[in-house]
């Protein structure tokens, strides 16, 4: 708990801690502005729909198998839930906090902003839909929400960042948290696609961006400008728990965002 604390009172822990959740704000940003600079994205999905393991009964085929096993079907929910965003904190939570290892926790940052580049440049270029909108499965929201868009598909970012950090992680395998972590983000790619949220081919280029954004040099990887260690560290102290805060926030939405989307409608007045 001691040494905890202590890595809290690092200015160093706390400006990566910061760059880390603002990376992610600065994704569901995106998010929102794609509403307006997207609509020239083109749409191939019935274009893609022509490629293998496209089709509706594989589809329902491998949900339903899913389906029948409740433990299974469940445990692949809370993944999926869990992927993205749970992902990345655990990350930080194990790299940065727990390890200490600023080294790797600057190289899985600037894979982090590589991928969320790239990947909206092709967002922004051309789009595909999920198989539960191509197909109306029930049960399934095809809503936009803060936190995702129905467009962002190809390449999986749930996949890219589930590489990244086993590739980032891979070094402590040895480790019971590498372990944890190794095993989580492994699921990752078969609950995405067995949940009929992404194609087997969003899975695999989801890779092979995690694979080229890993290879980058380690002297392009991002480090914070000198003037930010200028900061007060009680002004730095509460930026870091905003953000924090913040970042529990979107989590918890994350969890459940139908339910939270049908909260916010109703507050508003919407149908």
């Amino acid at each position: 708990m001691n040494s905890l604390r202590q890595r809290l009172s690092d200015p160093r822990v706390l400006i990566r801690l910061n760059a880390f959740v603002l990376s992610y704000f600065g994704w569901i940003l995106f998010g929102i502005l794609y509403g307006y600079i997207g609509r020239w994205s083109v749409n191939v999905t019935n274009e893609f729909l022509r490629l293998p393991l496209t089709s509706k009964a594989l589809v329902y085929s491998v949900l339903d198998t899913i389906r029948a096993i409740p433990p299974l079907y469940e445990l692949f929910r809370a993944v999926y839930y869990l992927g993205f965003a749970g992902s990345i904190g655990m990350m930080v939570v194990y790299l940065l906090l727990y390890l200490y290892d600023l080294e790797t926790s600057d190289e899985l940052l600037s894979c982090y902003l590589l991928a969320y580049a790239i990947a909206g440049l092709i967002y922004l270029t051309f789009h595909v839909y999920a198989p539960h909108v191509v197909y109306r499965i029930p049960g399934y929201s095809s809503e936009n929400t803060l936190l995702t868009r129905q467009e962002f598909v190809l390449p999986s970012l749930h996949n890219t960042f589930a590489a990244i950090n086993i590739l980032t992680i891979w070094k402590y395998r040895k480790r019971l948290g590498g372990k944890v972590l190794i095993a989580i983000n492994t699921l990752i790619p078969f609950a995405t696609v067995f949940l009929a949220h992404h194609w087997v081919y969003d899975v695999m280029t989801g890779f092979l961006l995690a694979i080229a954004v890993s290879r980058v040099p380690s002297r392009w990887v991002l480090k914070a400008p000198e003037k930010i260690y200028n900061l007060e560290f009680d002004s730095l102290k509460a930026i870091t728990m905003v953000n924090l805060l913040l970042a529990l926030i979107v989590f918890i939405i994350a969890l459940s965002p139908e339910r939270w989307m049908l909260l916010i409608k109703s507050l508003l007045g919407q149908p």
